[in-house]
């Protein structure tokens, strides 16, 4: 009798964590159903705020209630809040795949969308706050990401704000997607040119560093430095001289060499120096053939490098070449999944994607949207990522268009205490 009594209360106790999971669903959604009909009569009465609200708070009860989506999704089209309506259609389609008239709704949308992320991108641009056109070539990039037109301006961006490697690759993919565009053919040989000129003011600057400062023991350094910036350029008249200044001194400090030696072969490296292009034309004719099958050894491995970088996806790199908002504007547009691991000076964060959607941040002791907009100010560090995607909590449920568009309205001041909750930020309650 006691064995069936434990039976009894075994089942019991079985039914109850069956159908208490169940019972709170039906709760959920008829919490739901509620709030839904309080909302369409608040619209009936001309509040659309309130309306908006209660449709909030329905899909709090109940995520997956489409009907609160597309009415939510009509309430900021009516407002002209494009990011936000296409974000719940989106939303709504992956609740409802076959819901044909949202796809075309959608495609409606984008198309409006698109010409006034570009209108307002081309505002900041004009007005110099290119950082601010950025997200939002970004988002019209994350809509159409086979239009050259988004890559042009956010190349345009970069190189405005001297992220010359940046620039270049986004130039790059503009002109694979338009090859006849001869605006792009022209920024690419500027960018190149300038990236040229920086590296050249660069080694000019570390040869003036050593020199300035010379003892003897730096000699074969100051040499080494001054030979980089006649590599860039070998008529550089003033590391010619310098160089010649430096064996002239070298003869002087040591004055048991025979004269005659040394100042015949200064004066044999000073005609060399002042005219290489002997030397070149005598180095080129002697080995003519030799060149070419290197020339063309190396024209072959610098086309199949290119190749492979244009067919690889980058995994890795380093901040200073690529900033944050492009490594995860890209992700996101690739709809990759996995892990992005940044590393600065002093510490490290985490960024999670699933399909393209950031889901989850871990920057020191912070979490979620908090850790993200932390790591966006990352100026320098390097960053891999792992196409392999832990299993991990999900603290961040916003898209990145939304995640992009919120980073300006953290920097600026807060609000007064008793100023109404943006859309963005009820927005995200929804999401959450």
């Amino acid at each position: 009798m006691k064995r069936f009594n434990i039976i009894g209360c075994s089942l019991i106790l079985l039914l109850c964590l069956f159908y208490a999971p169940v019972h709170s669903q039906s709760n959920a959604r008829i919490q739901a159903e509620n709030l839904f009909v309080e909302a369409q009569k608040a619209l009936t009465e001309g509040d659309d705020r309130l309306a908006e609200s209660l449709l909030m708070r329905s899909l709090q009860q109940d995520p997956s209630f489409t009907s609160a989506i597309w009415q939510l999704s009509q309430i900021y089209e009516k407002r002209d809040q494009l990011e936000y309506a296409r974000e719940l259609i989106l939303r709504g389609l992956q609740q409802d795949p076959n819901a044909s008239w949202a796809r075309e709704k959608l495609d409606q949308m984008e198309r409006i969308l698109v010409r006034k992320l570009l209108r307002e991108a081309e505002e900041y641009m004009s007005t110099g706050n290119y950082d601010l056109a950025l997200p939002k070539l970004s988002l019209y990039l994350g809509i159409k990401p086979f239009d050259p037109v988004p890559l042009i301006r956010i190349g345009r961006c970069h190189l405005a704000l001297g992220n010359l490697k940046t620039a270049k690759d986004y130039m790059v993919q503009a002109i694979e997607r338009d090859p006849t565009n001869s605006e792009v053919a022209a920024l690419l040989d500027e960018i190149e040119e300038r990236m040229e000129q920086s590296s050249q003011d660069a080694a000019v600057r570390r040869a003036r560093s050593i020199l300035a400062n010379y003892t003897p023991q730096d000699k074969a350094e100051a040499e080494k430095a001054l030979q980089e910036v006649l590599n860039n350029d070998p008529h550089d008249s003033w590391a010619l001289e310098k160089l010649a200044e430096l064996r002239l001194l070298e003869e002087k400090e040591d004055p048991s060499r025979d004269k005659a030696e040394p100042l015949e072969k200064s004066i044999d490296a000073l005609k060399t120096l002042k005219d290489p292009a002997v030397r070149i034309r005598e180095f080129l004719r002697d080995r003519i053939f030799t060149l070419l099958l290197l020339s063309a050894i190396v024209l072959l491995a610098l086309n199949l490098k290119r190749r492979a970088r244009i067919k690889n996806y980058p995994l890795q790199g380093s901040l200073t070449l690529i900033p944050v908002l492009d490594i995860v504007s890209l992700l996101n547009s690739n709809l990759k999944s996995g892990r992005l691991l940044i590393h600065s000076k002093d510490a490290r964060g985490e960024i999670y994607f699933e399909k393209g959607e950031i889901v989850h941040a871990r920057f020191k002791s912070y979490d979620g949207k908090t850790a993200f907009h932390k790591m966006m100010e990352f100026r320098s560090g390097t960053f891999t990522f792992f196409n392999h995607l832990p299993n991990t909590r999900h603290t961040i449920s916003e898209p990145l268009s939304l995640l992009l568009l919120s980073m300006k309205s953290d920097a600026e001041a807060a609000p007064p205490k008793n100023k109404q909750p943006s859309n963005q930020e009820m927005f995200t309650a929804v999401k959450n």
